[in-house]
């Protein structure tokens, strides 16, 4: 049966928007010799030599375009790689090779997706060389605590949000707040702000962290725990989103944490705590 891995630099590359899944993307057709490393093998240019299937009529050297489409429901995003075929005579196919190709002609620019390897080498049916659709789940998983909204997901996944260069602000939310996954803009949270002594509406800049762990096979999103000080407010939540400096309708909601009860700084400093997002595959067993 086949396997599809990502590429740790694909993961990497959710939070950092370096390879948009509006852009080109092709699938090339690797040899049975070939054995993808997802710590390594990041770009094009990091593979082994030779390790492509050699061009012959009906297929070029680097492959083809392929389509990927993604959507978001039940808070599962599923991305689907659609089915693609050659019109070819072709021996020994291993697998097919996932990457982003910009309009960059430079190869250590085109980031590696994936690999789908077929498990069992494979020959063209009469001059037809096809690999089926794949799909990719994404789902937010951990504790309860935490709510990402399912457009905050689609975002990642079609790679609309570059974490490593936003502007991000955390706000205090009170106790009348309901986590809903479909609060993905900070319009939808506002009337829940906390008011106070010490708090500005809005919130407060925070610094993010993406750092990418090729020991785990993860990157994680660290916001840095910003504190107000001085102040008299009672939260229960808070929300880390996008601050694009113009309507709350535009600000995109990252993530809400739920301390699970009311706290009130009582005119002292008021902690947020450091939160992490991680992004790691999962494959079956």
């Amino acid at each position: 049966m086949p396997t599809f891995k990502l590429g740790n630099a694909a993961v990497h590359a959710i939070a950092t928007s370096a390879a948009p899944l509006t852009g080109v993307w092709y699938g090339q057709l690797m040899k049975p010799a070939f054995v993808f490393d997802v710590k390594t093998h990041d770009t094009i240019a990091s593979l082994p030599a030779g390790m492509e299937i050699s061009p012959v009529s009906g297929y070029s050297a680097g492959g083809q375009p392929v389509t990927l489409s993604n959507v978001t429901a039940a808070s599962v995003n599923t991305l689907t790689i659609a089915a693609t075929q050659w019109e070819a005579n072709l021996t020994a196919v291993q697998g097919m090779l996932i990457y982003y190709r910009p309009a960059s002609s430079i190869s250590s620019e085109w980031i590696i997706l994936g690999y789908n390897n077929l498990e069992v080498s494979q020959n063209s049916t009469g001059g037809i060389f096809r690999i089926e659709s794949m799909k990719i789940e994404t789902a937010k998983t951990g504790a309860a605590a935490h709510t990402i909204p399912d457009a905050t997901i689609t975002a990642l996944i079609n790679e609309q949000l570059d974490l490593n260069t936003a502007t991000v602000y955390a706000m205090v939310l009170n106790a009348s707040y309901t986590p809903s996954v479909t609060h993905s803009d900070r319009s939808s949270l506002t009337a829940f702000e906390v008011t106070g002594t010490g708090y500005t509406a809005g919130g407060i800049e925070c610094n993010v962290t993406v750092t990418r762990v090729d020991a785990a096979n993860k990157t994680i999103v660290e916001f840095d725990g910003p504190i107000f000080t001085g102040t008299t407010i009672t939260g229960q939540y808070v929300a880390f989103y996008v601050r694009l400096g113009g309507a709350a309708s535009a600000d995109r909601v990252i993530t809400i944490m739920n301390w699970g009860a009311p706290y009130s700084s009582g005119g002292a400093a008021f902690p947020m705590g450091i939160n992490t997002i991680e992004i790691m595959p999962s494959y079956p067993s």
